[in-house]
């Protein structure tokens, strides 16, 4: 025990990182009302989702999954930021052990050979200090017992941002923008590609398509913590299908 941090703590108690409300004793970062709150989408516990529809024809996928849904106006956009420009990436590495904890009881991730965390130029990793995949993916890991490998891919291309970007532009903005270092490492893995916020998905898609081209046998699965607010329905049940009888082949 420390009395002199104690008493710190009692005049300046820790704040919630979303409604900044004092935190109770033995609460860090987030108060339990706000976790309660958070928008989960539980695509985890579904195999043809949306994030996985959004794949399909595209890379290899075995399924795939967003954490919660990110909304403009809703409080929970507020720590996506500050994991993305305000250097708070031990909340990125915090939601990645959450989710990591509901892909692992799911099931449906129990035979990832690797993970990798999308990443980021050099340049732009020197900016902003670190990259947010890179800690989502270390939360993810700690859960499911898996390896993080941070060098077999790179960024070879400095990209600007797809912030501003329509539709057409993201997609022109990342083509042939990854290459794989060291090929053998990945051939034959199925690979759990790490990202922090789904759009049009047309980095990861970029990403899975460069590893698919120099890499023999490896097949993907998706996890990204943030995903846009019009996602929030999942096909009409008479409407549900899978891979096999879709008639989508994938591109590899």
């Amino acid at each position: 025990m420390n009395p002199l941090k104690d008493i710190f703590r009692l005049i300046f108690p820790s704040q919630c990182a979303i409604c900044r409300t004092p935190l109770g004793h033995g609460i860090t970062d987030i108060c339990l009302t706000c976790r309660l709150d958070l928008p989960l989408t539980y695509f985890w516990k579904k195999a043809d989702n949306p994030v996985s529809l959004k794949f399909w024809g595209h890379i290899p996928i075995e399924t795939g999954s967003a954490y919660f849904y990110y909304m403009a106006s809703g409080r929970w956009r507020s720590i996506i930021h500050n994991f993305k420009y305000r250097k708070g990436w031990r909340y990125a590495q915090m939601l990645g052990e959450w989710y990591g904890a509901e892909l692992r009881d799911s099931g449906n991730y129990s035979d990832i050979d690797v993970i990798i965390p999308i990443p980021l130029h050099p340049i732009k990793r020197i900016k902003r200090g670190y990259n947010q995949s890179d800690w989502i993916a270390k939360g993810i890991a700690k859960e499911l017992g898996v390896e993080v490998d941070y060098n077999s891919v790179t960024r070879k291309t400095n990209n600007t941002s797809q912030t501003k970007l329509s539709y057409t532009e993201r997609w022109v903005n990342v083509d042939d923008i990854f290459t794989v270092r060291n090929p053998s490492r990945l051939m034959g893995k199925h690979i759990l590609l790490i990202d922090d916020v789904l759009t049009t998905g047309a980095t990861i898609i970029s990403c899975g398509e460069s590893i698919s081209k120099q890499v023999k046998g490896c097949k993907f699965s998706v996890a990204v913590l943030g995903i846009a607010g019009d996602y929030h329905a999942l096909p009409p049940k008479d409407s549900e299908h899978t891979k096999e009888d879709s008639g989508v082949v994938n591109r590899v």
